[in-house]
Formats: C-alpha cells, structure tokens, sequence
C-alpha cells in the first residue's frame, strides 16, 4: 500500500517537477541570451538593441504572441545631449529606438498591460554606470533588466498556451529608453491613449533576479487600486516577505502609466553591489527565485484579470524616481525596513560613503542634524546640502554607533 501511495504521488508530482524545470531552464536561455557580450550592453539606439530587438520580435513569435496591429516594433525617437546643461545643437543627437509589443486578443473589452524594459547602459557612453572609470567595458544587465524581461516572456509564453479564454486581453511589452528617462514608455503609453484598448492595469518587472535569502520582494503601485494590497497577499503561495509602497510613481516604467491615470503594480527585488556595473552578469541571477516570482506573477495576473473592475487611485508622490541632488552620497540603499534607519546594500566607487569608509551592511542613521528613518527621510536629508559643506555621517555597524567626517567635493 505505502508503494503504491509513493507513486500515486510521484505520478502526479512529475508533471509539476518537470513543468517547474521547463520554467527555470526557459528564464536561464532568455537572461543569458539578453546579459550576454554579443549584445553589447543593449544601449539605447546601438547596435546591441536593434539585436535585442530582433531577438524578442522572434521570441514573441515562436511561443505564437502576434504583435500589436502591424508589427511588433513600436518606433520612437528622442534627443540625447550627454551634458543636459548644455543647450546647444550641436551636443545634442537623436536617438532611434522602438519598443516591442505583442498582443494576446481574446476579444474582451478590457486589457492588461505587462511590461518590463530591455535596454541597458552599453559601454556607459550615456554616464549611466555606478562603476568608476567604466567607459568601454560591457554592461550586460543580467538582473537590470535581461530577468524582469525573461519573467514577461515566460508569463507570454504561458497566456498563450493556455487552453482557457481570459477575461481580458494582454498586451506584452518590451521598453526601451529606459534608462534614459522612461522616454519608451513615456512615447508608447501616447500611442496607447489613441486606441480604445480599454487598459485597465499595467504590471512591471524590474530587476527580479536577485530574490534575497529570505524571501523579500518589493512591489509599489498597491496604493493606485484599492484592490491591490488585498490581491498581492492572496496570491502570495511562495510566502515572499513583501514590501510595499503606496506611489505610482517610481524609477521605472509603470510611472508613465500612472500619470495617464491607469492602475500600476512594481515587482523589484532590490538593489545590490553589481547595479549598473559590468559585474551585473547571468551566472549572479537567483534562477529559482526568478522562477518563484514567476510562478506569483502568474497568480497575480489570474487575480487581476478575474477582477471585474481595477479602480484608479491617485497617490502621494513617495517614491522620488529621478531625484536630482546637490550632494549624493553614493550608496545604494535597501528596500527591506529596517527599524533603525536605512541599510546600505552597496557603495558606489569613489563616491562619498566610500570615502567615509561606510560599507554594505551599515545601517544610515542621521546626516549632520537631520534623521534618517527610511529611503524618504534619506532623500530629504540629501537635497538639504549643498557643494563645500562638511558632512557627518552617522551609522551602525554590527551594533555599534560610528561616525564619518568627509567634506563635500565642491562642483
């Protein structure tokens, strides 16, 4: 009897084994192919792009997705001047690039958009690298954002093969410009507007390849519905340790949907010591936990799409996307809670907390005079100095109150 129960129970935990490896062994092609050197970095407008492109154009067609009306390359160009400050032509160049979207039509009225961006800094020709003396060498991007890409392509991949009709469509999209301000999702989500696809939530991936050891997965935009803090916990089968945050607006792409007033959610596992760094290679992705959240993004979307109605609630702008600052201490912060201020997760090359000797680990706690409590009061203690100030830092370190003096380079 016990026999034939352990393989009653290997027959039909198989399936689930087997489909679990189809999963992870499909997110590992897609993160390798997009993080590797032949893609150059996938700068915005570069030949590494285009190529990047072209390989999710064919992606999208072999799992069957048909691009969105007549081709799956959405174009769109901007300005690019690699000194902002300089108002003159002849600094400035235009930058072709398209995003690339697919559409999964069941023919409903109502359309859920999942998206993640594909480009990257290149060679750091744009001055985008956390990396010192960095021009010329590749950043691949293998957790930003080769995983946040690989996580839509493998939900696609599943939509379509799934044998039952939704209640809404899906549109698939891959941005670009990214990095560069949004500027893809800021020109697509124009185009949008003018079709009557009826967008009633928008979900984006960015940088879900390095899930932590306990289990912590960041996801903003709860506030924009007020279904959405009810939904991410129901679905929340793999037990993540989530952290919320209300805003819509944030460092990414789902920003440009909230500001046409469409309900967004953020998936992010967080910062780390390879941000922006040629070090941000595949063989560093947390492969399992990416198919974790794959699994989650999956039960979300059922969630989302089984949801009648998706009301839109305007936020507090909380989260700061692209902060511009006087003074920055170079650190990359943690977006887990910590009740005695704010971790650091890394510390930028040559940058000021280098130079205070903090280190990954350090707990943030006040900057001259001004607390630090959370990511927020840390912004706002930063746009309080200017150039040629002292600055004391205080932080914990293994339990133990420290302090750094280190004076502000002036510009």
């Amino acid at each position: 009897m016990k026999y034939f129960l352990s393989c009653l129970t290997l027959i039909f935990l198989f399936p689930a084994l087997s489909q679990k490896s189809e999963t992870t062994s499909y997110l590992q092609k897609i993160v390798t192919a997009l993080s590797a050197d032949s893609m150059e970095g996938r700068l915005t407008g570069s030949y590494g792009e285009l190529k990047t492109a072209v390989f999710l154009s064919n992606e999208l067609l072999k799992i069957g997705v048909k691009p969105y009306q007549d081709s799956y390359a959405k174009l769109f160009t901007y300005m690019y001047s690699p000194n902002p400050h300089d108002s003159t032509d002849a600094a400035k160049q235009q930058i072709n690039s398209q995003n690339i979207v697919g559409f999964i039509d069941n023919h409903q009225q109502r359309t859920i958009v999942i998206g993640a961006h594909y480009d990257h800094i290149g060679r750091n020709e744009h001055n985008n690298s956390s990396l010192v003396n960095s021009t010329g060498q590749i950043h691949n991007g293998a957790d930003d954002n080769a995983s946040g890409v690989a996580a839509v392509l493998t939900l696609a991949k599943y939509l379509q093969s799934n044998k039952s009709l939704e209640p809404v469509n899906y549109l698939i999209v891959f941005f670009s410009g990214e990095e560069d301000g949004l500027v893809g999702s800021k020109a697509l989500v124009e185009q949008l507007m003018s079709d009557s696809l009826g967008i009633s939530a928008m979900v984006n991936l960015d940088m879900v390849g390095r899930l932590d050891s306990l289990n912590h997965l960041y996801i903003g935009g709860i506030g924009t519905c007020p279904k959405f803090g009810e939904i991410i916990q129901r679905v929340n089968y793999e037990n993540f340790k989530i952290i919320t945050d209300s805003s819509g607006i944030g460092p990414s792409d789902h920003t440009s949907f909230y500001l046409k007033n469409i309900p967004v959610l953020f998936l992010f596992t967080g910062t780390h010591i390879d941000y922006h760094k040629p070090s941000d290679d595949s063989e560093k992705i947390n492969f399992d936990g990416l198919t974790k959240i794959q699994a989650y993004l999956i039960d979300l979307l059922k969630e989302l799409s089984n949801s009648d109605e998706l009301p839109f609630t305007a936020t507090k702008n909380t989260s700061k996307a692209k902060p511009q600052y006087k003074v920055t201490l170079g650190i990359m912060p943690s977006y887990v809670t910590n009740e005695k201020g704010l971790q650091v997760d890394g510390v930028v090359d040559g940058k000021l907390a280098q130079k205070a000797g903090i280190q990954a680990g350090d707990v943030l706690t006040q900057l001259n005079d001004c607390t630090i409590t959370d990511i927020y009061s840390y912004m706002d203690c930063l746009a309080s100095f200017k150039a040629g100030e002292e600055l004391r830092i205080k932080f914990i370190r293994n339990g133990n109150l420290k302090e750094a003096i280190v004076s502000v380079p002036e510009n």
